[in-house]
């Protein structure tokens, strides 16, 4: 098995998750007997499972490289922040909440606010530096369903839930102090990031009902068309025009994260007006969690996948330390 998911681009993260996908369509209360076990290889524990990953990738971070990852993802994540807004309130603008060709603005902000943490790790891990891989923490800011519910209430201009956001930081600050005072403890907990990918990717697969993501069909694609279309191809040119490097990170944090998939219900929830759009948005989000996670690492191994393109880029790292 493990021989197989370091075949596969992203594997350590992507083989679970499409196993257990495969398990939550077909027998969906399978592993619902509650303790451990539920808490294993439910959604229940990727809470947890995520503070976990945000506390080692943390330690990663030292003092004198922090200015490096705010140089380079900082600003990505920026980037990547002012697009969402901004094409969420174009959205409205123009389509309003039941939004166009079967797409509501619930399903189009989700989907573009989304990006996988995880997925990032594992492709940085493969063909990144460790200063990117050290990001992991930042980029799980925007993985919490936090995040995109903030992103729908500022193109509207309703209130703001500041503290999921704030939750997700403490463990990376936690993880930066030790870091940066307990080098054994540090040197301890690093390998604890990448250990979590598989139990990350499989508790987002529990998300995921491949019936009724194939059920999508031509608005799923054309959902994930307008994730790709916009998203990576702005990053990428920030990254490689702008940073001067050569598109990993903008690659590695263009992918639909599984926990999307709950977004729709969390935000239909605040309002029975948004109700009417919940299945359909989940179905289609999830149809694109899907296509994301097997395209984008496929992507990353054609463009990064080769030794010389591997060299290059710790080689551009090392200069930007």
């Amino acid at each position: 098995m493990f021989k197989l998911m370091k075949k596969v681009p992203g594997g350590l993260l992507l083989v679970p998750m499409l196993i257990s996908a495969l398990f939550y369509t077909f027998f969906p209360g399978l592993f619902e007997i509650g303790g451990a076990t539920e808490a294993l290889f439910t959604s229940k524990g990727l809470d947890y499972i995520i503070g976990f990953a945000c506390l080692c990738s943390g330690t990663t971070l030292k003092l004198n490289t922090i200015r490096v990852v705010l140089k380079k993802e900082g600003i990505l994540i920026l980037c990547k922040i002012i697009l969402n807004v901004l094409l969420g309130f174009l959205f409205f603008k123009f389509f309003g909440l039941a939004g166009i060709f079967g797409i509501s603005a619930i399903a189009y902000i989700t989907t573009i606010a989304s990006t996988n943490p995880s997925l990032f790790l594992a492709l940085e891990e493969e063909y990144g530096a460790e200063s990117d891989s050290a990001a992991f923490g930042l980029l799980a800011v925007l993985c919490t369903p936090a995040y995109p519910m903030l992103v729908f209430s500022v193109s509207q201009a309703t209130p703001i839930n500041w503290m999921p956001i704030i939750s997700t930081l403490i463990p990376v600050v936690l993880g930066i102090i030790i870091g940066n005072t307990d080098q054994k403890l540090a040197d301890f907990l690093k390998p604890g990031a990448a250990l979590s990918l598989p139990f990350m990717g499989w508790a987002f697969g529990a998300n995921i009902n491949l019936v009724n993501a194939l059920k999508a069909g031509g608005q799923g694609i054309l959902l994930t068309l307008l994730f790709y279309i916009p998203m990576v191809v702005i990053l990428v040119l920030v990254e490689r025009y702008l940073l001067k490097d050569d598109g990993v990170t903008s690659l590695a944090m263009s992918t639909i994260a599984g926990m999307s998939v709950s977004v729709p219900a969390l935000i239909g929830a605040t309002n029975p007006a948004y109700q009417p759009y919940v299945d359909a948005a989940t179905a289609q989000i999830a149809f694109g969690v899907v296509i994301s996670s097997i395209l984008t690492p496929i992507i990353a191994k054609w463009l990064f996948g080769h030794p010389g393109q591997a060299q290059h880029h710790q080689t551009q790292a090392s200069k930007n330390l």
